[in-house]
């Protein structure tokens, strides 16, 4: 089991982006706004876009009077993928590229919730030049299993993908490209440091928390509201004797921190974005201890 500890990419390791920041006009203090009129502010580590609830609104700012005059709705499109809320997607046509620079040590990356045909990660370090370039395809082989399955099955993508392979450095330009004929979508792009917890156990469980609402008439007939789903994972853990005071600090520190959580490197449908509500640590014997984990992802 590995996790990513987020890094938060504020203005200063924003870089650059080809999607544009334009989703409505800039928010200005001396114009005078509409009762449903929406702006934006993208002040430093702002980016948001809000909705006024007053006519005649003069003045006020979107940010401070948040709530009675002005409705916090959502990020700008170009910062969704950063917010933390999975299921808020940037999105454009034709694919995407971003730009960061953390003056922190990155070595692993994530994305979740993202539709693209592949995506191309490249690390370029001031000295050494160009020291990581990689392209991971995203068009999932699951269920192929003939030549009937490869022809006729519907083409599935898969959904999440972590790559923890990336060269340690600081104040690299990471480049970030999302290539789709179609229309690219992220929700979440975390990079960070990742922890090695132990060897994650057969018998893992997943499944998803639906927040649909299904309503019943007073004839019996059901409809559903469409709703997020949160992903869900129980997983049992073998680490080492010896490392579990240091599994058990990393597990306290992040308990208010939503992680990348991976199980199995080679399988991207282990991989969930959330935190964990409980964890549980055996000293079984003086060489092996036994960590039971229940891991909820955000929605």
């Amino acid at each position: 089991m590995k996790l990513v500890r987020p890094e938060a990419v504020t203005d200063s390791i924003f870089q650059s982006s080809d999607v544009p920041e334009n989703d409505h006009a800039e928010w200005l203090v001396g114009t005078t706004y509409a009762d449903g009129d929406n702006v934006i502010v993208t002040t430093p580590n702002v980016h948001r876009i809000y909705e006024s609830l007053i006519s005649s609104n003069t003045g006020n700012d979107p940010v401070t009077d948040s709530g009675a005059i002005w409705k916090d709705i959502s990020s700008t499109n170009r910062w969704k993928l950063f917010n933390g809320i999975v299921q808020e997607q940037t999105e454009q046509a034709g694919g995407m590229e971003y730009v960061l620079q953390s003056p922190n040590v990155i070595n692993s990356m994530a994305f979740i919730n993202v539709y693209a045909e592949s995506i191309t990660v490249e690390m370029e370090d001031a000295i050494e030049g160009v020291v990581y370039d990689e392209t991971f395809d995203l068009v999932s082989t699951s269920g192929i299993q003939d030549w009937y399955a490869y022809f006729f099955e519907p083409v599935i993508r898969d959904t999440q993908l972590a790559i923890l392979d990336l060269p340690p450095y600081a104040n690299a330009d990471i480049t970030i490209t999302f290539t789709d004929t179609g229309t690219t979508k992220c929700g979440a792009l975390v990079m960070g440091q990742f922890a090695d917890l132990g060897l994650s156990q057969h018998g893992a469980t997943f499944s998803i928390i639906d927040y649909s609402v299904k309503t019943t008439d007073a004839q019996g007939r059901i409809t559903i509201t469409p709703g997020p789903f949160a992903n869900r994972m129980d997983v049992d853990i073998v680490l080492d004797t010896a490392v579990y005071g240091s599994v058990l600090r990393t597990l306290t520190d992040l308990r208010t921190t939503p992680c990348v959580w991976v199980a199995e490197t080679d399988n991207r449908s282990s991989i969930i974005y959330g935190y964990y509500r409980e964890f549980d640590i055996m000293i079984s014997n003086p060489t092996t201890s036994l960590c039971s984990l229940e891991i909820e992802g955000l929605v």
